[in-house]
């Protein structure tokens, strides 16, 4: 009976052991993680509502996505250039003194980032405005909860996700030599 208790406590200090080691492997990657990030500091140009420029390289707002320079989106039952109004909300907030930090890259070699200006999340205030969506799940859901209650932005009206808008006008683009052809089929078969 000794021994069974003995080996139970024994077993469980091991797990405490692992867990504990486990954790500060954690905090230790966590750390390196951080230390390895690029720090870019200087005077961006806003290409569009989640991307900029800096000395020639392209950063890429980490967890949003705006609408596209030529999106277009409805507001009070009429049309309202979205994505325009996204990148001068951008450029609003960018100033000499934003610093962007971040490892990761894009599939188009963006740099992905974090970017602040006088410790303000510039990524979170373009949600907060409504002028961009959160693509992460945890990530910025109260600045798009606060945008959507408030009617702020995109939220004031109708409008196609940004994601979705691309592959629409992608797929429209693919469609017109076919669709095209499909015209002239149906015409030459009187089916119009």
């Amino acid at each position: 009976m000794r021994q069974n208790k003995g080996r139970r406590l024994a077993f469980l200090r091991d797990g405490i052991v692992l867990i504990a080691i486990f954790l500060l492997g954690i905090l230790i990657a966590a750390k390196l993680d951080s230390d390895n990030m690029q720090r870019h500091a200087g005077a961006y140009y806003v290409i569009d509502g989640d991307t900029l420029a800096l000395n020639g390289k392209r950063f890429r707002l980490l967890g949003i996505d705006a609408p596209e320079i030529d999106q277009q989106c409805q507001r009070n039952g009429s049309d309202w250039p979205c994505g325009q109004a996204a990148k001068q909300a951008l450029a609003s907030l960018v100033s000499v003194g934003l610093e962007c930090r971040g490892n990761d890259m894009d599939r188009y070699q963006r740099l992905l980032v974090r970017c602040f200006l006088d410790g303000q999340d510039v990524a979170a205030e373009m949600v907060r405005r409504g002028l961009a969506v959160r693509t992460e799940y945890f990530l910025f859901s109260d600045e798009e909860s606060e945008a959507k209650a408030s009617g702020l932005g995109l939220w004031a009206g109708a409008f196609e996700a940004p994601a979705n808008w691309r592959k629409l006008r992608k797929t429209a683009e693919m469609d017109v030599p076919l669709s095209g052809f499909l015209a002239a089929v149906r015409h030459l078969l009187g089916w119009e």
